[in-house]
């Protein structure tokens, strides 16, 4: 191809990528158009050896064929999507298939970008740009989501910790429970760098009306 000595410096600057390809050729040229962009690639002939090596490699973004032998395009994004150690990882289908029921099952199973082929060297390291990149920011918003919450904890943890344990065992006993589902929530989010925000957001509620009542006990408390 023309186009694979093309460079294209970018925030995605030594990134790590696995390409799941079974043509040689084809696994050949993408893997040096993006060793020359400066990006740590991995590769695998199938999908078996994909999923092995994307755990191994925990990369950046996984691109992958649909048709290979072993196990194909989809049936590898079911399984890198039901391991949480890589099921956040973007994921985009390199192919020569471009019917619209193939495209609708891959995003059904968590694609996030399709690319045909014969597929241009600048277009696709422009979409790997777009991937990596947004990724990243979705890791940031999710670290702020977590730190606002640790914060949040705190303080409740410390309004529990001032009161007087015979007066608020009331207040103590539903409040813990909420904290603690909070903190489960953020382990298991950090296995997959995701959150429940409709879960969260219920907790957060609770959370902030039970501060509200456990601030108003303390000030009783104090007048007494």
């Amino acid at each position: 191809m023309k186009e694979q000595h093309l460079q294209l410096y970018s925030p995605s600057y030594m990134s790590k990528i696995l390409i799941i390809e079974d043509e040689k050729n084809i696994r050949v040229t993408i893997k040096e158009i993006l060793e020359l962009n400066q990006f740590t690639i991995n590769t695998a002939e199938n999908g078996l050896i994909g999923v092995a090596k994307a755990l191994q490699f925990k990369p950046d973004l996984i691109i992958c064929d649909i048709m290979m032998p072993e196990m194909d395009g989809f049936e590898t994004l079911k399984n890198i999507r039901s391991i949480k150690e890589i099921s956040s990882t973007p994921f985009l289908f390199l192919t020569a298939k471009t019917d619209k029921l193939d495209f609708r099952e891959g995003m059904n199973l968590g694609a996030d970008d399709f690319l045909t082929k014969p597929f241009n060297a600048k277009e696709l390291l422009q979409v790997i740009d777009v991937r990596i990149k947004k990724s990243k920011q979705d890791r940031q918003q999710y670290i702020h989501q977590i730190n606002s919450l640790k914060k949040e904890i705190e303080v409740l943890q410390n309004s529990i910790n001032s009161l007087s344990h015979n007066n608020s065992h009331v207040l103590r006993a539903p409040l813990l429970k909420i904290l603690g589902l909070i903190n489960f929530l953020i382990d298991e989010s950090e296995v997959n760098s995701t959150i429940n925000n409709e879960v969260l957001e219920m907790l957060k509620s609770a959370c902030l009306e039970l501060s509200v009542a456990t601030e108003k006990m303390e000030e009783l408390l104090n007048n007494i």
